[in-house]
């Protein structure tokens, strides 16, 4: 069954400098993305918010979730276990 969709996931971590190193690292597993999936991921005021528009299959956006969500997930304890820096705006691991 083909869908539209679309939403907005916000995480909050209450933190700015946690919330940019899981965006960033996030937003590079959104590279290379097919054209009808969209998903742009940043950071704002302690918060990680993705974005996502997608016209397809229901089965492929499940997929595409989780796969964010797990995502997300990764960044989080590699960021909280302190594998991490941020030198002038910019997230080292």
């Amino acid at each position: 069954m083909k869908i539209k969709a679309s939403a907005s996931i916000t995480w909050d971590y209450g933190n700015l400098d946690v919330a940019r190193a899981i965006a960033d690292a996030v937003e590079v597993d959104n590279l290379n993305l097919p054209k009808n999936l969209n998903f742009k991921t940043y950071s704002e005021e302690g918060k990680v918010i993705t974005k996502v528009k997608y016209l397809g299959e229901i089965e492929s956006f499940i997929v595409a979730m989780d796969d964010l969500v797990f995502s997300i997930k990764i960044a989080e304890e590699v960021t909280l276990e302190g594998n991490w820096r941020c030198e002038n705006g910019k997230t080292k691991v």
